[in-house]
């Protein structure tokens, strides 16, 4: 028994599908064809609708790597950055992890604290000085109390000390104080 071709049969280069068909044929999700279509690696022919030939074309080279000269995202450069983002992530906590970066907060924490030290320092001084210098009449022994009392409060400022900005040290630190 013979078999009649069909007579609008379209050459499959030229067949359209919709996009769970084209899903179906990629082997992935009607979301992730609607994704690619969004990220202009498929192109639509009509609402939901794809050329069969040029999807699987755009597809498999959108896999390979692209073409260098388009605009359309790279799965092979995405996954480079990815790669990359997901290395400088673990380089960034080894370096917190060895104490040779510090978080933005511990930092936030450590400086606020210092700076609120200095600054108490610095305006207790009058009180403090006030009654070691009344007596004197010479300028220089007015100035050397007060630098020697100045240079005191700074050294609040240089007492730097690594441990105080590891993540979480600073809240130990205060907990300590407190109990």
């Amino acid at each position: 028994m013979k078999t009649k071709p069909k007579v609008n049969e379209e050459p499959i280069e030229e067949r359209e599908v919709s996009t769970s068909e084209l899903a179906a044929v990629l082997g992935k999700t009607s979301s992730w064809v609607r994704q690619l279509t969004r990220d202009k690696v498929l192109v639509q022919v009509g609402r939901g609708k794809y050329r069969l030939a040029d999807a699987v074309q755009a597809y498999v080279e959108h896999v390979s790597g692209g073409q260098i000269e388009d605009d359309r995202p790279r799965l092979r450069d995405e996954q480079a950055e990815l790669t990359r983002i997901k290395k400088e992530d673990a380089m960034l906590d080894l370096a917190v992890k060895r104490g040779e970066l510090h978080r933005a907060e511990d930092v936030r924490l450590v400086m606020t604290d210092m700076l609120l030290n200095f600054r108490s320092r610095m305006m207790s001084l009058p009180v403090k000085i006030a009654p070691r210098v009344a007596y004197l009449k010479e300028v220089p022994a007015i100035r050397e109390v007060l630098e020697d009392e100045i240079r005191i409060a700074l050294t609040t400022l240089s007492d730097y000390n690594p441990e105080e900005f590891k993540e979480g040290a600073f809240y130990e630190r205060d907990a300590a104080e407190d109990g």
